[in-house]
């Protein structure tokens, strides 16, 4: 019974009964919430703002509705705008991820702010993945504004945000979403962009990427040069743990967070295949540390869900000899690279990623010994 009851959740008209009741249900509730956290002291956090409690509370609510019918963001490959197709490479460089036959590497494409690279530019180019649990989201204008915005004015430089295949599609878990983040790789290498200028940078779910990609990248056999430096904002490392609700309800930092158990799950449970070990690199990265020949740099929000994994991702990756900076954002919530500017967290932010442009013009400098 409960699984048919899941099924017409997810399904037509299932879904849309759902998310009309689940529209209504907070608008009912959103005066009772305006009025309670008037008071700092009953907010999710005292010092945080009435406009920060807020939408906390409103996020976590869109994420958890979005979550229980499996809302899919529909895969868009019309070139407009600033998006623009890129095909696959040569197979040796997909090497390792060509097992599952229905995951193949196929054409995809991304958006370049605030304008393609050009012959001649002198700019470090960020190659950004956007977040949203392997699930939602893309790089398209819209969805990406205010961190491709932030990241291309802060660190005077030119971001491409690879719109990758979502789980949440038929036929697009893993290794979907990589194979598209090696595409995109490679094709700013075709386009004459010295490794030395390439930044690879990814927030929650997109950090995670950027890790896989690192390993990959490792991996001889692609002949794939390692980029200058890597930025990790709010980094999803232990997917595998998400399967389990407990692992986000019970955290120490569940209430100030607007993360939803059945988010996090629902995107652990689509992107690891059924027929893959879920102790793969890949999906807890945190029990594999590894060289990856990249200086990181690590942010995380103090009061987000997040906080304890990626301490400990820094800390076990500096004893596999890579340079790691950690900066913590003492009340952040999760990922205020993406979600600032509707979180009440612009200030945040641009701090952040003002402390991002200082590590990277470090980046080359002798690294310091742990």
């Amino acid at each position: 019974m409960a699984k048919r009851r899941e099924t017409f959740i997810i399904r037509q008209p299932g879904k849309a009964i759902w998310t009309f009741a689940a529209t209504i249900y907070t608008i009912l509730q959103l005066p009772f919430w305006l009025i309670y956290f008037i008071p700092g002291s009953f907010r999710q956090h005292a010092q945080w703002t009435y406009r920060q409690a807020i939408m906390n509370k409103l996020i976590r609510l869109f994420l958890y509705h979005s979550s229980y019918v499996e809302v899919k963001t529909p895969i868009q490959l019309e070139e407009t705008g600033r998006f623009i197709k890129i095909r696959p490479s040569p197979d040796h460089v997909y090497d390792g991820l060509l097992e599952d036959l229905d995951v193949q590497p196929t054409i995809t494409g991304g958006s370049w702010y605030p304008t393609p690279y050009e012959d001649g530019d002198k700019q470090r180019v960020i190659l950004h993945f956007h977040g949203g649990a392997l699930v939602m989201g893309e790089g398209r204008p819209g969805d990406v504004d205010f961190a491709a915005n932030l990241l291309v004015k802060t660190l005077d430089a030119k971001a491409f945000f690879p719109s990758y295949r979502l789980a949440s599609n038929d036929h697009c878990h893993f290794p979907a979403a990589l194979q598209d983040a090696v595409t995109a790789y490679r094709y700013l290498l075709d386009q004459g962009i010295p490794p030395d200028r390439i930044v690879l940078s990814g927030d929650s779910a997109g950090g995670s990427l950027v890790v896989s990609l690192l390993r990959h990248i490792g991996n001889p056999k692609t002949q794939l040069p390692a980029p200058s430096a890597a930025l990790l904002f709010s980094p999803w490392l232990d997917i595998k743990a998400s399967r389990d609700p407990a692992s986000v309800t019970g955290n120490r930092n569940y209430d100030t967070d607007y993360l939803p158990a059945n988010f996090t799950g629902w995107g652990a449970r689509t992107y690891i295949p059924k027929h893959m070990d879920v102790n793969s690199p890949h999906f807890s990265p945190l029990d594999h540390p590894f060289n990856a020949q990249t200086p990181l740099w690590v942010q995380v929000g103090g009061l987000e869900i997040l906080h304890d994994e990626s301490i400990r991702f820094a800390e076990v990756m500096k004893k596999k000899g890579n340079r790691v900076e950690i900066c913590v954002e003492p009340l952040a919530n999760h990922d205020i690279l993406l979600a600032g500017r509707l979180s009440g967290r612009e200030a945040e932010a641009e701090h952040v990623v003002k402390l991002a442009g200082e590590f990277l013009s470090t980046v080359g400098q002798a690294m310091p010994k742990y």
